[in-house]
């Protein structure tokens, strides 16, 4: 009889596990509480879904982790009140870590001897409804500034900066933008050439009809010609009847980006387009009229080109009646500070994470290196260092970058130095990440002697949330443990 018993234990502690393995295993985040509100059940889909750890919620109050006022929004309670499964419900809440969360979820009263006993829940995770809608009107392009009908993802008012000399140039493009003059935008890689020419081209006469880009350095030469001219059946084996890139143009803007890539018989080509508005297409024996606008870019300077002949005088002068310049990244400083913010925000969504800043030490690294790859340089920065961060983190710290990325930074850093300060400076520059480290470690350790080791009134006096300590604790190899046995010594 004994024997029979502790088969029974072990047959039901053996199914025990594995309709935990499989409910650990479904997509879908499951959840369960008894009727007090205690969380008993957490799957992992959930932890992705809410950015947290299980050991953070199970057994727990659901109404000390979970803001959702009024309480009658609590699956919990709207189950047991009516004693029947909510089925296809939206919701949209907050978690303790300020995570903001939007399922949709089926909820199941579990009923024991006939008295309800808990509460469980199947969810799965959404974007918002306002998100949701703002994606079906990029896709219809009725959106203000994304997905245009015209070829186009920008506007100006896109173009992010607080910097004197980024405004400076928006506001030139604003005013180049209703005239009809070929324009020249000049600026180093990675500084948003195109960004500006969509730009130009939405804020002008020309924004209902298409915008036509091509990068010059990607197209080989022996292709150039029939891309940008078009061609007519026969013209050479395998030539069909099909429109330029400056016929597709037509009443609306041809981008040409790194032009002083094109060799010297395209220029000329190019030249006499830009003379007589008229394009003869491959094989062809008569010419078209065209009417579009050319807005070309470059990150090289096209007047030492021309002085050395490997760019035409007579095609720069067509070229640049306006010409815009977009000044580097290292030329203003202000910028990064809010281009990091704007880029954090959009690899929130893209990665499902939450956070909401970035440490000092980290900004104050950003802040003085020289960027030569420009905003897309920070852009890709930004990427990596939140590619690798844990679901719950709040802020981006300088451990959170690559290694090697670090290493090139200080460099640059060091070489920018050394050309115009002392060595003792240079030093100084080499050492200020790792500075500012040992300032937030010595600052949270004297605080964990303060508290007796206590991680939540330590969070207090940083004025930091716990589980953000803990995150820092973690990064920076201290344990809070070894404070309280210090203290009780």
């Amino acid at each position: 009889m004994l024997e029979n018993k502790q088969k029974t234990m072990e047959e039901l502690s053996s199914e025990n596990r594995l309709l935990h393995e499989i409910i650990d295993s479904i997509s879908e985040g499951v959840y369960a509480a008894n009727k007090d509100g205690t969380i008993l059940i957490y799957n992992r889909a959930f932890e992705r879904i809410e950015a947290t750890k299980r050991q953070n919620m199970l057994g727990k109050k659901d109404t000390d982790v979970y803001s959702l006022p009024p309480l009658e929004n609590l699956q919990r309670m709207a189950v047991l009140q009516s004693k029947k499964p909510l089925l296809e419900q939206y919701m949209t809440y907050h978690l303790y870590t300020g995570k903001k969360v939007d399922i949709v979820y089926n909820s199941y009263p579990f009923f024991e001897n006939g008295e309800l006993t808990a509460v469980y829940s199947i969810n799965r995770d959404i974007p918002s409804i306002s998100e949701l809608l703002t994606k079906v009107m990029h896709c219809f392009g009725q959106n203000k500034s994304k997905n245009r009908p015209n070829g186009t993802s920008f506007s100006l008012d896109d173009i992010v900066g607080i910097s004197p000399s980024i405004k400076q140039a928006i506001k030139q493009a604003r005013r180049i933008a209703p005239t009809a003059s070929t324009v020249m935008i000049y600026g180093e890689t990675g500084t948003g050439k195109e960004l500006f020419a969509q730009g130009i081209h939405n804020a002008s006469p020309y924004s209902s009809r298409p915008f036509i880009a091509v990068n010059c350095a990607a197209i080989p030469e022996t292709l150039m010609e029939s891309l940008l001219m078009g061609t007519v059946k026969g013209a050479f084996s395998g030539a069909i009847d099909a429109p330029g890139l400056c016929e597709q143009a037509e009443n609306g803007t041809l981008f040409l980006d790194e032009i002083n890539s094109l060799s010297i018989q395209l220029q000329a080509k190019l030249l006499r387009l830009l003379q007589d508005k008229r394009v003869r297409r491959l094989g062809d024996k008569t010419e078209r009229k065209i009417n579009c606008r050319i807005i070309s870019a470059t990150n090289q300077n096209l007047y030492e080109a021309a002085s050395n002949g490997s760019f035409r005088d007579d095609l720069l002068y067509r070229l640049t009646p306006v010409v815009l310049h977009i000044p580097p990244l290292r030329q203003r400083p202000d910028d990064i500070p809010v281009l990091s913010k704007e880029f954090i925000s959009r690899f929130n969504d893209q990665l499902n994470l939450n956070i909401k800043q970035i440490s000092p030490d980290l900004l104050e690294l950003l802040s003085l290196y020289k960027w030569p790859g420009n905003v897309r340089e920070l852009e890709h920065v930004i990427e990596s260092a939140m590619s690798i961060v844990e679901n719950t983190a709040t802020e981006v710290i300088l451990e959170d970058l690559p290694a090697f990325l670090v290493k090139r930074m200080l460099t640059n850093l060091s070489a920018n130095k050394s050309n115009n300060t002392s060595a003792a400076e240079t030093q100084t520059g080499k050492l200020l990440v790792e500075y500012l480290r040992q300032c937030e470690t010595d600052l949270i350790q004297n605080t964990l002697k303060m508290t007796n080791g206590n991680v939540s009134d330590s969070a207090k006096q940083l004025g930091i949330s716990r589980q953000d300590l803990h995150y820092r604790l973690r990064k920076l190899g201290i344990k809070s443990s070894t404070y309280k046995a210090d203290l009780t010594k």
